[in-house]
Formats: structure tokens, C-alpha cells, sequence
């Protein structure tokens, strides 16, 4: 089940075309294209489902499996000291692509929280989208990782 007209059934599990961090049969996971920090990624199921309204059970325990399996990886790629988890659903919410996402975004207390989007280049994207796999291959497992 797909969205022709959804940018992330078409682009990202459709074409592969993002800076992907981790995939199983039913996830993906990349770098947000306009990240609030260095690391923010994106979880989405490959099925189309517009919100939490609309995700099947399945597929929503499946996303956030894959959001807490990488939320230590990110942390440690990019040397966070924390991390923001958050879904909007809705304009009204400031959902922006109509389908069910998850964002992972790494905090850093030097800097003040804000929401703002920054402009990253695709190679910014791949460059921490390294190190995040390089930390999973390395690590392999999130059990007993912790933020610092």
C-alpha cells in the first residue's frame, strides 16, 4: 500500500533516494532533509498510512521498535547529550508530509533548543548518516546503552 503523490512512498521507499541509516521489511529510517540538528532522522513505516489516526498496530509498534533500537546509535554518532522524539500529526500539529513518521532528533547542551529547520546539502546527510551505521555495525545491539 502506497501513495504515488506522498514524497516518502515515492522518493524514499519507492527510489531510495535519501541518506538511509537502517531498513528492515517494513521500516525505514534516513536523514531528515531539513534537520533541527546535525543527526535528526526520520522513521517511517513503507507503508502508506497518513498519521497515528490511520497506522495499523503492527506497523506503529514496528516504527517505534526501530526509533528506540537507533535513538543510541544517533546519540552517540553525533555526540548528542540528549534526544528529542517527536510525531505530529496534522497541519494544525505541524505535520508537513502526510505520511506516519517519527523524528529522532539529537540535543546538544551548549545550544539552545529550538525548532527551527536548518538547509543541509545531501552530502552533510550522508556524512552522519555514516557514522550512525558505522555505529550500529560496530555495536550491533542498543542493550545497555544509555545517553551520557
Amino acid at each position: 500500500m502506497s501513495d504515488n503523490s506522498c514524497v516518502f512512498c515515492r522518493e524514499v521507499v519507492g527510489k531510495h533516494r535519501a541518506s538511509v541509516i537502517y531498513e528492515t521489511e517494513s521500516v525505514i529510517a534516513f536523514m531528515d532533509i531539513a534537520p533541527v540538528e546535525p543527526g535528526h532522522v526520520l522513521v517511517i513505516p513503507k507503508k502508506h498510512f497518513v498519521n497515528i489516526l490511520d497506522i495499523d498496530y503492527e506497523d506503529y509498534l514496528e516504527v517505534h521498535r526501530v526509533t528506540k533500537y537507533l535513538s543510541p546509535f544517533i546519540v552517540r554518532a553525533v555526540n548528542a547529550d540528549g534526544i528529542n522524539i517527536g510525531q505530529n500529526n496534522g497541519k494544525s500539529a505541524n505535520q508537513r508530509v502526510f505520511h506516519y513518521h517519527v523524528h529522532i532528533i539529537p540535543r546538544f547542551q551548549e545550544r539552545e533548543l529550538k525548532w527551527g529547520r536548518m538547509q543541509a546539502e545531501n552530502w552533510q546527510l550522508e556524512e552522519v548518516a555514516e557514522k550512525v551505521r558505522s555505529e550500529i555495525e560496530k555495536n550491533g545491539s542498543s542493550e545497555g546503552l544509555f545517553l551520557k
